[in-house]
């Protein structure tokens, strides 16, 4: 059942805020099982997640440009970091998914108390679309990039996530045909259906309360809450647990 509280945990917050699944169901469950296994499996239960999304916000509006950019800019990003996948050891992965995470803590935290300021301008799409493809081929995490390059560039929270949730989908059908190539779709279907049943629970109870309570006040906290769990992982996978 633990693949089942992780994965509605973190729906309900990706509901909410148009990210951050990955980052708890990866940095959680690669606590507990193999962390390719959980990067791969955890794959086919979130695209059914970003399906649920895109209608959830089908209110926004599309800008064909950009997302192009992204999604085409993901491409060779995915490959690379499906290679990398391959290659890993399971303490490399663990080391670099606790690194990960804990950055993105800190970079987050920085953010929110005006300490540190990144501007992206439209040219940077495709690297960007790079960038969050790598991460995501590698540890199942990308969107950070994409999500602080959208939200620099559109102001509706439907448009926001909605371009995310495109960008999202398209990442992991890119993914699992790199996966294939590789030799790493070996799926863990009990896992996969336990993910599943927490996905949809999650984003229904976190479809409902999007409406209600603003993404903020869930802000601080959950940079927190990143930065300790980055911590935790990183401590785990030195000490081969």
């Amino acid at each position: 059942m633990i693949p089942f509280f992780v994965v509605s945990f973190a729906w309900f917050f990706q509901s909410i805020t148009g990210f951050g699944a990955g980052i708890f169901i990866i940095g959680i469950l690669s606590m507990l099982y193999d962390p390719k296994m959980v990067v791969v499996s955890s794959a086919i239960f979130n695209l059914f997640g970003t399906l649920s999304l895109l209608y959830q916000n089908r209110k926004g509006k599309i800008e064909p440009k950009l997302l192009f950019s992204l999604i085409a800019g993901s491409v060779p990003g995915i490959f690379l970091g499906a290679y990398l996948l391959d290659k890993a050891d399971t303490k490399t992965l663990k080391l670099t998914i606790g690194a990960f995470i804990l950055a993105l803590g800190v970079y987050n935290l920085l953010v929110q108390r005006g300490l540190l300021k990144v501007r992206l301008g439209r040219h940077m799409a495709f690297p960007v679309g790079f960038l969050g493809g790598l991460f995501a081929g590698l540890m199942g995490m990308g969107g950070p990039p994409p999500l602080v390059f959208l939200s620099q560039h559109l102001f509706d929270p439907y448009s926001i996530r909605l371009m995310l949730n495109l960008y999202f989908t398209s990442n992991i059908l890119i993914r699992l045909s790199f996966y294939q190539n590789f030799d790493l779709l070996s799926l863990d279907w009990q896992f996969i259906a336990m993910g599943l049943a927490g996905l949809v629970f999650g984003t229904l109870t976190g479809g409902l309360l999007a409406k209600r309570l603003p993404s903020k006040v869930y802000a601080s906290g959950a940079s927190f809450a990143v930065i300790l769990l980055g911590i935790v992982l990183l401590i785990i996978a030195e000490l081969g647990l």
